[in-house]
């Protein structure tokens, strides 16, 4: 599967562009600078697309080809070297929003490592079409979005959507909800959290038809009647082509594709929508977790991101994780890996991933992601792999 396009005119001016790259660039070493860095062939979650899109575009010395097949299919070609159709190999990398469980191992015995590396809203974004939208943009209760993503309401003039927007949006158009057709990081994000915040205990008196029993995974037994669509940029198209439609999208992507997204009513009971800062402020609640053991301690994922208590966070927030092998035989891929490390996750890198929809992690996360990768990551002439 080829690159979804992106348009990167997020970035507020050239000038922007050019501070930006100034900023990244200035934080490689000389070795970095001067070394190949062709990372190779990626695979996984459509979610950091547009973040590898924006790396080639500000860092032109780092070589990669990034497939978008989704998070599941990314995670089995990792693991077993079976590209999926159209995909380059061998497989270099893989990205999830998903973290693995730990107990998985690489066909040929290597180890590998996961890290965090950015933080993602997943937004319901909409198609504006036929709505009389309220200024700032529709608001979607904990019970309305329920609703809507388990199939219970059907109609843009329900109304617990009327009462959520002051009664400005009730008129007669059918909503279509467009889903992921494929395993999706994404669709796992938004089950986790649909599973804990549309149950009475979370949101306490959801109607019954609201509350979510559809359970939880990269695939989930959607309605009949929600609209398939492979990948975020997919999703997004068809969000675009559907007057009344709406789906969940991540956020950069949606920002790419300039559709609207719902505010979304919080823990705290906060109409939010999904900002770099939201994101951010959701990540803060989360609890970092070594885990594993291939190799030991060295697959680390952000936990309680189901259902974000702090008063400003975004409801669906995640972050998406990168996995790399522990041994290459190409000192470039090490030397890409790591620089790809830096311009991610070094402070400069803040300003440049909130311009294309992302939201940096915390830095206690950046520092722990980044010394993983500088000290597990190596070649087979280099230092021996972290245990």
């Amino acid at each position: 599967m080829g690159l979804y396009p992106v348009r990167l005119n997020n970035l507020t001016n050239s000038i922007s562009v050019l501070a930006i790259t100034i900023g990244l660039v200035v934080g490689q070493s000389a070795t970095q600078k001067s070394l190949a860095q062709n990372i190779g062939n990626g695979v996984g979650a459509s979610t950091v697309n547009t973040l590898f899109t924006g790396i080639k575009t500000v860092a032109p010395s780092i070589t990669l080809t990034y497939s978008p097949v989704g998070s599941g299919a990314g995670l089995t070609a990792f693991f077993t070297q079976t590209p999926p159709t159209g995909t380059p190999g061998p497989i270099t990398f893989a990205a999830s929003d998903d973290p693995v469980a730990g107990t998985e191992t690489v066909t040929g015995g290597r180890g590998y490592v996961q890290v965090p590396v950015i933080g993602v809203g997943i937004t319901l974004a909409y198609n504006a079409s036929g709505l009389t939208v309220p200024a700032g943009g529709i608001k979607l209760s904990r019970a309305s979005y329920c609703g809507i993503l388990n199939g219970s309401i059907t109609n843009w003039n329900d109304a617990s959507i009327s009462a959520d927007n002051g009664r400005q949006i009730a008129l007669n158009l059918p909503i279509k909800v467009v889903r992921r057709s494929d395993s999706s990081g994404s669709t796992f994000v938004v089950s986790s959290h649909l599973n804990t915040a549309c149950k009475p205990a979370a949101t306490p008196g959801i109607p019954a038809a609201n509350v979510w029993n559809r359970g939880v995974g990269t695939t989930v037994s959607w309605p009949s009647t929600f609209i398939g669509a492979t990948g975020g940029g997919g999703v997004a198209s068809a969000i675009a082509s559907t007057p009344g439609a709406i789906g969940y999208v991540d956020s950069a992507t949606r920002l790419a594709r300039n559709l609207p997204a719902a505010l979304l009513r919080n823990k705290a009971g906060n109409y939010i929508a999904p900002s770099t800062d939201a994101i951010t402020d959701a990540l803060l609640g989360g609890t970092l977790v070594k885990y594993g053991t291939n190799p030991a301690n060295r697959l680390i994922r952000i936990d309680n991101l189901n259902d974000p208590t702090r008063p400003n966070a975004y409801p669906i927030s995640t972050a998406t994780y990168l996995l790399f092998y522990d041994i290459y035989s190409d000192a470039a891929i090490i030397n890409g890996i790591k620089t790809l490390s830096s311009l991610a996750l070094g402070s400069a890198a803040d300003t440049f991933v909130a311009s294309l929809g992302y939201a940096p992690l915390p830095p206690s996360i950046k520092t722990v992601s980044t010394g993983v990768v500088n000290t597990c990551v190596n070649t087979v002439l280099g230092p021996s792999p972290c245990n």
